[in-house]
């Protein structure tokens, strides 16, 4: 008697989707519904901060940026969360902690993050386009208006009024803001403490080892921001301008680089054209309306 044999298609068939079945739940195989998942690196500052803005709700939610968290690296965040969202990317992502925006910046050039939460300076973008895609400007050139600011106790430096009051005075400034620092250079000041932080620089405030320092304004009443305890204010009625424009950067060698940036550049494109960029930044006090007619002095 003949032995009993089944058909070689169905045994081939059989055997190949219980192949498939097996490496897909092992995660050998890609789901046609998978998401992208997203490196993106960022300072712990701005990690903190999103995440205490984001525990009463996820980020998909967020139309008020007028939140004690909304400073301007986290509406960063936020905001580059929902450009990809509007470009029609179906992703998730995990936020890789940095001390520096400079260090999340080399983790995307090096490929060790696919996006830097934080947008950053066009012409340091520029320096790496052979490893970085740029978007379309999200901060424009001429937005990036700071205060001058000093201790709420220091009568003498809040009625600065000019560049030439501010030249009788030490300024501190972080190092690695190459923009920051060429600008307090290019003020001839009567001296300038260079610092690793910002919360450094603010330290040198309150040791009374610098006089200033520039700084974003912020949503508070009086306009105050904080750093480690040290509450500085703003000199009132002056500003000074940070020339250049900022972009969000994704890492060429990112496993899905066309698509990530296809999709934070028509987000961007969505947000600019519906108001939320601006909206945004107005809301959380970087362009504070606040602070339109004050004069700038450099």
């Amino acid at each position: 008697m003949k032995p009993n044999r089944i058909p070689f298609g169905r045994t081939t068939t059989r055997w190949s989707v219980l192949c498939f079945v097996a490496a897909t739940a092992l995660g050998l195989v890609p789901s046609a519904s998978a998401k992208t998942h997203l490196k993106i690196s960022a300072i712990g500052a701005a990690i903190d901060g999103y995440e205490n803005w984001t525990s009463s709700g996820p980020w998909s939610d967020i139309q008020s940026f007028k939140n004690a968290n909304a400073s301007r690296p986290v509406v960063d965040l936020v905001l580059e969360l929902q450009a990809l969202k509007a470009g029609g990317l179906d992703f998730d992502f995990e936020l890789v902690r940095t001390a520096t925006h400079e260090l999340a910046q080399e983790q995307v050039i090096d490929g060790h993050a696919d996006l830097a939460a934080e947008t950053t300076w066009s012409d340091e973008i520029d320096a790496n386009s052979d490893k970085l895609l740029k978007t379309d400007a999200v901060i424009r050139d001429g937005e990036f208006v700071k205060g001058i600011y000093v201790m709420p106790s220091d009568q003498e430096h809040l009625k600065i009024s000019s560049l030439d009051d501010l030249r009788g005075c030490v300024g501190a400034v972080v190092s690695t803001w190459s923009h920051d620092a060429r600008c307090v250079d290019g003020m001839k000041l009567k001296g300038v403490v260079r610092t690793v932080t910002p919360e450094i620089a603010f330290l040198q405030i309150q040791r009374h080892a610098a006089d200033f320092t520039l700084a974003e304004f912020s949503s508070n009443p009086d306009l105050h921001v904080e750093l480690r305890g040290v509450v500085l204010i703003p000199v009132p009625k002056r500003t000074v301008a940070i020339r250049g424009s900022r972009s969000w950067i994704v890492s060429k060698s990112s496993q899905d680089s066309d698509a990530v940036y296809k999709a934070l550049e028509a987000g961007t494109i969505v947000l600019r054209n519906n108001g939320t960029i601006e909206r945004a930044y107005k809301e959380s006090g970087f362009l504070n309306p606040r602070v339109s007619d004050w004069t700038r002095i450099y």
